[in-house]
């Protein structure tokens, strides 16, 4: 009796212990890669980080909404406050900061120039300024005070205390008047340093 052979049987593999085994196979991670991906997100954060850091402490914005600088700044200018510079030191006499007037609720900065610091006597007398007895010699161009308020009698500034005038005295409202005062350490926020807008960009005195 002749025996055909079954071809498909044939063909079909033999099962082994290999084919058989069902357990998918675990690739290995690939250690490099990995830490070459780790490396370069810190180095992203980082930099966003330092990024987001001098942003905050050179770069915010304060909008001057009054005519109580000019002509050095001008209404509707956009200033740049550096917050950093009074945590290293005291603000000294011809600097332009922003302060929080007490009192004033809306979150707003108002910009001045410091001219007289803890200590020190101010006065006015004849629409000049008098500080420790001498006449004040302001950087830039001011006007004559014809309202001396508060400073028609000396003040003696206690401890902490600023006294600040705007360059253009007759419409600033500032130390000479109870609304404003003297201002504190505490209340000034940072020095102006830089006028971002187009007309007037520069470097504030």
């Amino acid at each position: 009796m002749r025996v055909i052979p079954n071809k498909r049987a044939a063909a079909e593999p033999v099962p082994t212990s290999r084919s058989l085994d069902f357990r998918k196979r675990r690739t290995r991670p690939d250690i490099r890669k990995l830490r070459k991906v780790f490396i370069l997100v810190l180095e992203i954060a980082a930099v966003m980080s330092v990024a987001y850091l001098l942003i905050s402490a050179f770069c915010t914005q304060v909008v001057m909404t009054e005519e109580s600088m000019e002509p050095q700044i001008m209404s509707q200018d956009r200033l740049l406050i550096d917050k950093v510079i009074y945590r290293i030191k005291d603000p000294k006499q011809g600097d332009v900061v922003a302060f929080s007037s007490p009192g004033d609720l809306s979150g707003r900065y108002s910009v001045k120039r410091v001219i007289a610091t803890p200590g020190q006597k101010v006065s006015i007398k004849g629409g000049a300024v008098y500080v420790d007895d001498k006449v004040y010699a302001a950087p830039v161009q001011t006007t004559t005070i014809k309202d001396a308020g508060l400073a028609t009698s000396e003040i003696t500034l206690g401890k902490d205390e600023y006294f600040l005038l705007g360059d253009n005295r007759d419409v600033s409202e500032d130390s000479r008047y109870t609304s404003v005062g003297n201002i504190l350490k505490s209340q000034i926020r940072g020095r102006i340093w830089l006028d971002a807008s187009l007309k007037n960009f520069g470097v504030i005195d």
